[in-house]
Order: structure tokens, then sequence, then C-alpha cells
């Protein structure tokens, strides 16, 4: 990834996903990139993902996709400056501004709607929530296992509007 990416539309090729990742790239480290979410010609939430074995392409498609957004008056320079310098950070700031998140496995045929509660000696603490808006059980996840991190989708913005959070859910951040 280079500097002259960001604010471009990609498909993304991993090698234990079947569906590609489609996005325009709005920040990117040697750990992370994130993307803005793109489907048939609209944007909806965002990814932060991986840069393990990626593979980047902006094809004709991509081009004329990210031509209908510009048309759309999109513009990646209005979209919230989102962390990813660290995972804790990123985690906090996506618990605290869109309260879901959703964890994808490493194949990307399924996924958790969790909610971050914090790190617990090098562990991911996260609380999960059912297809229904139901409070299933706790997660503990070590940062090996985070590779694909979406937000402030619809899917979840829907999920949210039946979901009943407690204030009581949070769990002290020790450790880390």
């Amino acid at each position: 990834m280079r500097k002259s990416q960001i604010g471009k539309l990609y498909s993304f090729k991993f090698p234990k996903r079947k569906s590609e990742i489609q996005g325009v790239v709005l920040d990117y480290n040697d750990e992370w990139t994130l993307v803005k979410r793109t489907y048939d010609y609209s944007t909806d939430g965002f990814t932060v993902f991986k840069n393990d074995r990626v593979e980047a392409i902006q094809g004709e498609y991509e081009k004329f996709a990210e031509k209908i957004l510009k048309a759309k008056n999109y513009s990646p320079s209005k979209e919230p400056k989102i962390p990813i310098d660290r995972l804790d950070s990123l985690l906090s700031y996506v618990d605290k501004k869109y309260n879901l998140i959703q964890l994808d496995t490493s194949d990307g045929e399924a996924f958790d709607v969790v909610k971050y509660l914090g790190i617990e000696t090098n562990l991911y603490l996260f609380d999960e929530l059912t297809t229904r808006a139901k409070w299933r059980y706790k997660l503990k996840l070590p940062a090996k296992e985070i590779k694909y991190i979406s937000f402030g989708n619809d899917y979840l913005n829907s999920l949210k509007l039946v979901t009943k959070f407690k204030a009581d859910r949070k769990t002290k951040t020790t450790g880390g």
C-alpha cells in the first residue's frame, strides 16, 4: 500500500477468503488497512483488515465504481479519522462511536457481532450478540485471531435499534 492509494477504490483478495472486500482506502499502516466498504456503487460501513498476504486490485470495474461514487458526491476526505495504530485503540474507538463490531472469520464465511469490553492478560474481551439481538456469551480472543473488523454498516446499525445495552457490560481494562 502507498499514500497514493488513499482515496481510491480497490477490491482486496485474501488467500483464505472466497469473497473479496471492496472499498475506498481511507488509511493504512504496516499492519492494518481501513476501507469504506462499497457494494454495487454504494457505501456501507467500514472494514479494517490485516495486511497479511492481501492483493489489491484496481481494474476497470473498480475505476468505474469510483467514478460513480464521485458522481454521487462521495468524498473520502469527509470520513471520520479512525485510529488504526493499535488494535486496542481501534476497538475502543469503534465501541464508543458505533457500539457493535463485526468480527469475520478468516474465510469470510461467518462472523460474530460483538461489543468490545476491554483487554485482559493479552486477550481481547467481547460480548457476543445473536442474529436476534440477544446477548449470548463472552468471547476472549488473542490479537492474532482478529483479522477483519467491520463497523458502522447497515446490518449492525439495524441490530442496534433493537439491542438492549447495559451500562454495566463494560469490564475493567487491564494489561496489555
